[in-house]
């Protein structure tokens, strides 16, 4: 009777711990959107040209990059708890540097907010990633990974849904009204970052006081008291597993990231008579079953592997994007739609299948290196901005196939864990 008490007790705080941690994945998606969607605007009001304006996402994902490493440091010194408590304290900081940034017009400050903002994400999500996935049985992992993200992709959504609501029609510069809107927008945003920041403060401070149970591998790390000789970077990348998978989520993200960079300007070409307005709203469709694909999928992660899963999903993606690059009007539109329903589950269950097998320190080391992968988010859209400009938008669609299969074959084939005697 006793030790059902202290297992329904250790499973409540273990649910509570999903539940705050999910909030996060959604906090975070919020954050990364509210980013592009204040490109356009902000471009537009302090008179930036594409170079300048595309500096907000060089910053912010930028952040990923740099702030991995520290993010998996800290945890590994001070649990997960400690690296999730760091940062919401960089998140709050960040939102309040927007305040002087916006009053003063100081796009470098804001830039530099951004940063503090994305540092923030970058460690939130170095922590919360692997510690969802390890917060339970191995066969379950991919699942409670790809349910918590699903709450990331609703706040890819919320974002930009609430800057439309507070954002009014944009004035070009030199048109009469355009300071008065300009301080509106500039005045919307700080208003909307303060309110960030004082959500994130009282999440910040829930966090400080309640008990975030420990992942099973961890436990028994610490029990044991042993700790390997061999450097745990040397543990990773000695499983091919966990190298490919790295690889696989480097190019996946920096595809998805892209495909939606390109949907608008796509849509406005191949869909007669469509508006920059209505292709707004398709993106945010795009967005919506994005997020769908995901919920629908988890529950079948109980039912099929997750592997398999995968696999079958990043072959369907790579043949919609192949009939998308074909431009066959607005057919190719609505494939450019539906591919995204398969994209969905992606990065959730490549960073499941990368970690798989992989417990404790060794796993918040993973988790950097997988966040840190995050960077082909930066570097594939500028690629594909650059074959869209000088061969045609198609042609820089047609990357994502191959990168769609190479997904698949890790699925299939790759994300399979090799026993050290075969290795």
């Amino acid at each position: 009777m006793a030790q059902n008490a202290s297992d329904r007790r250790r499973s409540s705080k273990t649910t509570l711990a999903i539940v705050l941690v999910t909030f996060l994945f959604f906090a975070w998606g919020l954050t990364m959107n509210l980013v592009n969607a204040l490109d356009n605007p902000m471009a537009n009001y302090l008179e930036l040209n594409s170079t300048e304006s595309s500096l907000l996402q060089v910053a912010y994902y930028g952040a990923y990059f740099i702030m991995a490493i520290p993010a998996s440091l800290v945890a590994r010194r001070f649990g997960y708890k400690g690296g999730i408590l760091m940062g919401l304290i960089l998140f709050v900081i960040g939102s309040l540097i927007t305040i002087p940034a916006t009053n003063v017009l100081s796009y470098s400050l804001f830039l530099f907010a951004m940063f503090v903002i994305a540092a923030g994400a970058a460690t939130l999500e170095t922590n919360c990633n692997p510690y969802i996935t390890k917060l339970g049985d191995e066969k379950h992992e991919s699942t409670r990974l790809n349910l918590s993200q699903s709450f990331n992709g609703i706040g890819n959504i919320v974002g930009p849904l609430i800057l439309g609501q507070i954002v009014g029609e944009a004035v070009a510069p030199g048109n009469p009204g355009f300071e008065a809107a300009r301080a509106a927008f500039m005045s919307s945003t700080q208003h909307l970052y303060i309110w960030i920041a004082v959500v994130m403060f009282i999440v910040l401070m829930i966090f400080t006081f309640v008990h975030l149970p420990e992942p099973p591998g961890d436990v028994a790390e610490r029990e044991s008291g042993k700790k390997s000789d061999t450097p745990v970077s040397k543990q990773l990348f000695s499983k091919r597993h966990f190298v490919l998978g790295v690889i696989a989520e480097c190019i996946f993200i920096g595809l998805q990231v892209g495909g939606m960079a390109l949907f608008s300007g796509f849509a406005m070409r191949h869909w007669d008579g469509m508006s920059a307005g209505t292709a707004a709203s398709l993106l945010a469709l795009l967005s919506l079953l994005f997020t769908l694909g995901r919920f629908i999928t988890t529950p079948l992660m109980n039912r099929f592997e997750p592997s398999k899963i995968l696999g079958v999903y990043m072959v369907l993606s790579a043949v919609l994007m192949a009939i998308t690059a074909m431009g066959i009007d607005y057919v190719s539109v609505i494939t450019f739609l539906i591919a995204y329903l398969f994209i969905s589950i992606g990065y959730p269950t490549i960073y499941s299948l990368a970690l798989k097998g992989i417990q404790g320190d060794a796993a918040k080391a993973g988790g950097s290196a997988l966040t840190m992968s995050i960077i082909g988010a930066a570097l594939i859209p500028l690629l594909m901005s650059v074959i869209a400009d000088t061969a045609g938008i198609e042609i820089a669609l047609l990357i994502a196939v191959p990168g769609f299969l190479f997904d698949a074959w890790y699925g299939f084939k790759s994300s399979r864990v090799v026993p050290e005697k075969e290795a």
